[in-house]
């Protein structure tokens, strides 16, 4: 995390001269964290050796293996450094190392003795760190609401967003813990259960990041709304002064809170604007509509198209330095930002699939119905809803269908609604499981008590035979001193 940390955006796909450093020194964290994994089996070898022979054995094959994974790592620094044509691309060796390590590690640990994830700590350490995890999702929340509902104060809409974005965390965290295993599992089962993890914690990452993205775009879009029908309200009957219209365009641009670091030149373009507004009759004169005004169609294009690329600029997202924003009006300049946009909205959809797929897998190892018909049902309606939210990333191919979706709050609640359908379902099925175990209680009680018909009390050398309603017989037999 910290070798990651440390790369921050020079970490890509290609190797430079200008970010070969940031491979070189991951490089190095990667072996030295393997050196350190061999040293502690090693000690824990030192323990066990005379009480649990094959164990140690076992972990030394491990320490053996993570030993010759960390010269690769250290291998890989000096690779580094030589200018070829594989250069680029050997970083792709580290996943495939990951990989190695884990089908190694997890293979040993399910053939040998004394070995595994059984009565450990690890069902409670994986659920503490997907709680980590969701809880950065909490954390954005709040974030969203320091940059949505601060500068303007709370909405019906902002309301709407937040709430999605609300549910959304909620509903993940409730749709994970409702699958936490409840009984022992097997030896395979839970080494599976457990490297599941790790692809679900980067799932429930970039999910959490998506939704994040997708609301923040939603409120650039709710603030140009407001700005439109501010500035229409400028030159509607009856028509405000042209101070106050004024001075309310200025007071709602200001409102945003637009973060101008990364957008000075819109900056300069909105004051200009605004400040050539007082300069001249602000509308068209009724009595005259071919006065010169200052607020004509191509002034508010202008002014919108420049209050869209500051929004946009503030969240980090850039145009191409090819495209020229100067020639797009507004609508257009805001449809290119959603085609940035597009990809976010690609991989929401594919990593929320991703992540009703794991949830079906883990419905399955965890036993999470006692019926195998219920349990078959869960993850058959699991696996169709994983199908039918990769489908919806199908709309980016259809934009005008992908710009409808993007800016409607629907899309917000997409992911909510069908774990909210999900967690119904269990519901309803432990619901039934619940009603057809209380039928059979009943009828199992019937038949002990009517094969418990003799009852044997001794009080004072008194036997007292009982048998079935109607009939009762009562025979006292008392001694004779």
């Amino acid at each position: 995390m910290v070798g990651f940390a440390s790369a921050g955006t020079r970490f890509t796909t290609r190797v430079r001269s200008e970010n070969v450093w940031a491979f070189q020194s991951l490089s190095l964290i990667l072996a030295g964290s393997r050196i350190l994994l061999a040293i502690q089996y090693t000690v824990n070898i030192f323990f066990v050796y005379k009480k649990m022979k094959p164990a140690a054995k076992g972990m030394s094959a491990i320490a053996l293996t993570l030993f010759i994974s960390s010269l690769v790592y250290l291998g890989m620094y000096f690779a580094f450094l030589r200018r070829h044509e594989l250069r680029s691309y050997i970083w792709t060796v580290w996943f495939a190392l990951f990989g190695l390590e884990m089908w190694i590690i997890m293979g040993l640990s399910c053939v040998t003795q004394g070995i595994g994830f059984q009565d450990t700590h690890l069902n409670v350490r994986m659920g503490l760190l997907t709680l980590i995890i969701i809880g950065e999702g909490v954390i954005a929340v709040t974030r969203i609401v320091n940059k949505t509902v601060r500068p303007g104060g709370w909405t019906k809409w902002s309301f709407v967003h937040i709430l999605g974005v609300t549910t959304n965390v909620y509903f993940t965290w409730q749709a994970y813990y409702d699958l936490s295993p409840t009984s022992v599992l097997g030896k395979f089962a839970h080494q599976l259960w457990a490297q599941l993890h790790f692809p679900f914690h980067v799932v429930l990452i970039l999910l959490l990041e998506g939704s994040q993205i997708l609301a923040l775009t939603l409120d650039v879009t709710l603030k140009l709304t407001y700005l439109a029908e501010t500035i229409m309200f400028a030159c509607e009957e009856p028509r405000p002064k042209p101070g106050v219209a004024i001075n309310l365009l200025k007071s709602t641009i200001a409102d945003m809170e637009i973060d101008y670091s990364k957008g000075i030149k819109e900056q300069q373009a909105i004051s200009h604007i605004l400040e050539d507004l007082s300069n001249g009759p602000l509308c068209p004169a009724n009595g005259n509509p071919a006065a010169t005004y200052a607020l004509t169609s191509d002034r508010m294009g202008d002014l919108m198209g420049n209050v869209t690329a500051a929004l946009f600029s503030s969240m980090g997202i850039t145009p191409s330095e090819k495209i020229d924003i100067s020639q797009l009006n507004s609508s257009q300049l805001l449809r290119m930002y959603m085609e940035v946009l597009g990809f976010v909205y690609v991989y929401y959809f594919i990593t929320a699939a991703l992540a009703m797929g794991l949830f079906a897998a883990f419905v399955l190892l965890t036993r999470r119905h006692k019926s195998k018909l219920y349990t078959g049902i869960s993850i058959a309606v699991r696996v169709v809803l994983a199908v039918f939210l990769g489908g919806l990333s199908l709309f980016a191919s259809y934009f005008a269908l992908a710009y409808s979706f993007m800016t409607s709050p629907v899309i917000l609640y997409a992911f909510t609604l069908i774990l909210l359908a999900v967690l119904l379902l269990d519901r309803l099925l432990d619901y039934l499981t619940t009603r057809k175990e209380s039928k059979r209680t009943p009828h199992t009680q019937t038949q002990e008590s009517e094969g418990n018909d003799l009852k044997l009390l001794t009080p004072v050398s008194e036997v007292v035979v009982i048998a079935p309603p109607p009939f009762r017989l009562s025979i006292s037999e008392r001694n004779v001193s």
